[in-house]
């Protein structure tokens, strides 16, 4: 079974290298808890294409991925192999009545969520899921999922780290909670949120292809303050800031207010030249 990548992801990284087209297969397999067996049809492959703001994919794949569940008690299959002591707690969650209620109701990546408390879950995991959650919700579900997604993240990246322990995993917690306010029209907190990330950008994107993260990062952020002004809370893909025609315009106005700003510079020294004529 593939096992889920759950934490933090990078925004850019992640989805950089498309894979193959969406492919299905029938796999065995034996429930973790309870031993059942029983087969399944799993998505093996997918391609994607880009990204919603908010880190969900778009293209020929499922997002987010397809997750098996044991016919029999409900049990999501999130990982492939559990310690005796975890099988034990998680076999007395779910046949209890809470799990047995939200099976009716909740979302697979909802359930994980619980799933993990149960055993205690490494916090970052925890987040990447009800992140995830938030992926499958209903409109009705939504500003529930967010709620718990937004504070586990708030955990991860408080807004009041200092400066020198902050990098780009922060950047990227801190933009998705700003789409989540956006999303659910508290465009006064994500205008504040984006402006401050928005210088900030150059000194926490570094290392291997950090030009090509800083410039995401920052395409991204000008397009939520757009967004924001517009009063738009519309779930909205991604501009791709790396692809040919958006790299050429963002050349053109670098190199217009280069000119600009060297053609001050030539007024100023003019001017200067001509006070001292005189």
């Amino acid at each position: 079974m593939r096992r889920i990548a759950i934490g933090l992801g990078m925004m850019v990284s992640v989805l950089a290298a498309p894979a193959a087209a969406m492919t299905f297969m029938k796999v065995d397999y034996v429930c973790p808890v309870g031993g059942e067996r029983f087969s399944a049809r799993t998505m093996g492959s997918g391609t994607s294409f880009g990204h919603f703001l908010d880190g969900r994919a778009y293209g020929a794949i499922k997002s987010p991925w397809p997750l098996v569940q044991c016919p029999g008690n409900g049990f999501v299959m999130f990982r492939e192999t559990f310690s005796a002591d975890e099988v034990r707690a998680l076999d007395a969650y779910v046949q209890g009545e809470e799990y047995r209620r939200m099976r009716e109701s909740e979302t697979s990546y909802w359930l994980v969520s619980r799933l993990m408390q149960a055993i205690d879950a490494p916090a970052d995991e925890q987040a990447g899921v009800l992140q995830r959650a938030t992926w499958q919700a209903s409109p009705a579900q939504y500003p529930r999922y967010v709620a718990a997604a937004a504070a586990a993240f708030a955990e991860q990246c408080p807004d009041q780290r200092p400066a020198a322990r902050r990098d780009q995993r922060w950047l990227h917690c801190q933009m998705i909670l700003g789409e989540w306010e956006r999303r659910l029209s508290r465009f006064d907190a994500a205008r504040a949120r984006f402006t401050g990330l928005q210088p900030q950008v150059e000194a926490l994107v570094v290392g291997e292809d950090s030009q090509r993260s800083a410039r995401q990062f920052r395409a991204e952020i000008a397009q939520q303050l757009q967004l924001i002004e517009q009063g738009d809370n519309a779930d909205t893909v991604a501009v791709d800031a790396n692809a040919p025609a958006h790299r050429s315009a963002e050349a053109a106005a670098q190199e217009s207010a280069a000119a600009a700003q060297a053609a001050a510079q030539a007024a100023d020294a003019a001017a200067a030249a001509g006070g001292r004529r005189d």
